[in-house]
């Protein structure tokens, strides 16, 4: 019996020790690339991911680039970029799939999304004027809008889902993870009394619902890469004061099919994403994937604890002391990325 009962104990010890451990395991870091050049330039030129502190690349992928025609995909991009990382010392490739676009002339959903009436237009026009990445000293002109597809019609969403299954099919297990663009949708009009309207083919809910069936796809497409939803705002709630159990069901949701979670901006302690969804973020379990993006501006925008311009030490500390993330994507804004992410990331 003391010999049962101490071999209990020793093995009790042990998973402890190990999940001390898995705890603890180091931040990847990846190179963020908010589009591809042709045949892949930009990446293959790109001296930063020569560095062993960066062990990939997360590059956008837009749906129009890998659909060009009804039901023909084109995969050959996301191949040549998994051959190339992989010769770099067997660094990987994290696809994000991008059917938003943040500029009035570039529309990443495919022609025939756009020209076929069962899709209604397919796209819907947005504002980028309150984007947190938007240039505080720049005029106010009609470049500040580009467009997100109508994922909550059905039509739009079936054929986004075949290109979410196609994906799986061929890359699971061979790229590091994969996730979707920013949840943040901004195409309501705030009216005098706050109350928010919205175009007539627009449903915050069914916008929500658009989400979770999409992140239930890409779950089961991807069951040894990371499947991720990215989230970081939501049409008509604003936390915590008009709080409608939007944000909060898709991080239950995420939770419930064990996928990562993550989002763009990474800008400790920013009192809106506070409030929004680093709280869930914090509260996210550990042993599911975390991940964050520093992207346009982050580097530029104060940190509230020291009211001053926020560092890559500050950014490093919460992400993992607040956050508990597993992986940050850099972006390469200069001149903060040459002389202070090189510079200040840990060998």
């Amino acid at each position: 019996m003391i010999h049962t009962y101490l071999s209990k104990r020793v093995m009790t010890l042990m998973l402890l020790l190990f999940c001390v451990v898995t705890k603890t395991v180091a931040q990847k870091n990846y190179i963020y690339f908010n589009h591809r050049e042709k045949a892949g330039e930009n990446i293959q030129q790109d001296k930063a991911l020569h560095d062993a502190r960066f062990q990939g690349a997360q590059i956008v992928y837009t749906w129009r680039s890998l659909e060009p025609t009804k039901g023909q995909y084109d995969f050959s991009a996301i191949r040549e970029d998994i051959a190339y990382l992989n010769s770099l010392g067997g660094k990987k490739v994290w696809i994000q799939l991008q059917e938003k676009s943040f500029a009035p002339n570039i529309k990443n959903v495919p022609d025939y999304i756009l020209e076929d009436p069962i899709y209604e237009g397919g796209i819907l026009k947005q504002s980028m004027l309150s984007a947190p990445e938007r240039d505080p000293n720049k005029a106010i002109t009609d470049d500040e809008y580009g467009w997100s597809s109508k994922m909550w019609m059905k039509p739009v969403r079936d054929r986004f889902q075949k290109l979410i299954l196609a994906l799986g099919n061929e890359f699971d297990g061979k790229i590091e993870g994969i996730n979707f663009s920013e949840s943040s949708i901004d195409i309501g009009t705030e009216n005098t009394d706050e109350a928010m309207s919205f175009p007539a083919d627009f449903s915050p809910r069914n916008y929500i619902e658009a989400i979770e069936s999409n992140m239930v796809v890409l779950s089961k497409s991807f069951r040894e890469s990371t499947a991720m939803v990215y989230l970081n705002f939501l049409p008509d709630e604003w936390l915590p004061w008009d709080d409608k159990g939007y944000m909060r069901g898709l991080f239950a949701k995420a939770k419930k099919l064990k996928m990562g979670v993550g989002g763009p901006d990474l800008m400790p302690y920013r009192k809106s994403h506070m409030n929004q969804t680093y709280g869930f973020f914090k509260e996210y379990p550990d042993d599911l994937v975390k991940a964050m993006a520093v992207q346009d501006g982050n580097l530029r925008q104060i940190n509230p604890q020291t009211n001053k311009k926020n560092t890559v030490k500050d950014i490093l500390e919460f992400a993992k002391n607040y956050l508990g993330l597993d992986y940050i994507f850099w972006v390469e804004e200069e001149p903060y990325f040459n002389e202070e992410v090189l510079r200040d990331l840990p060998k």
